[in-house]
């Protein structure tokens, strides 16, 4: 059974105990990513966002022996529960923002199975993303020491191609720019 991963942030520098197959590759499908999700250390994160523009995804096999033992490790990578992960084919995990997009890549390569984090933007303590980029950078400019360096060091190391709004006025107004 091939079974793989979509990726657009920091599992692709940092799997951890994630079980790869081989490299991350690009080619992944287009999806909506913008960095609307608060972490617990003041991070601003990429997940999946209703609304914004579809911007390049990676893929990687994974070594597992089946999508369910995949969508467990997954998990456990993200730190999160199990419904924030999502398994293709199967039911929509409960954000299901980019399921059809991905369910139409996945035939389309013929794959077994996808996996995926599936975590619902977070600001502010609410289930929505920034209302807008601004105030995203009004955000990180009131974050402390540390939670500035994390929170830069995430946007610096995500991958260069999923260029957001959001990236693109972290660049301009933070000075955040792709490390090399």
């Amino acid at each position: 059974m091939k079974v793989v991963c979509l990726g657009w942030g920091s599992l692709i520098k940092r799997p951890g105990e994630l079980r790869l197959a081989g490299e991350w590759q690009q080619g992944g499908p287009a999806l909506p990513v913008e960095f609307a999700r608060t972490s617990r250390n003041g991070r601003l994160t990429l997940v999946l966002t209703p609304g914004v523009p579809l911007v390049p995804t990676f893929w990687v096999e994974l070594n597992y022996a089946t999508a369910e033992s995949a969508k467990v490790a997954l998990a456990e990578r993200e730190d999160c529960k199990l419904l924030a992960i999502g398994l293709w084919p199967g039911p929509a995990p409960r954000h299901a923002v980019g399921a059809d997009l991905i369910a139409a890549w996945a035939q389309e390569k013929g794959l077994d199975a996808v996996v995926w984090t599936a975590l619902r933007p977070k600001f502010q303590g609410q289930s929505v993303a920034p209302e807008s980029a601004e105030a995203a950078v009004a955000y990180l400019q009131g974050l402390g020491p540390e939670a500035t360096a994390a929170a830069r060091e995430y946007v610096a190391t995500a991958p260069a191609c999923v260029r957001t709004p959001f990236r693109a006025a972290f660049e301009e107004q933070l000075g955040w720019r792709q490390s090399k």
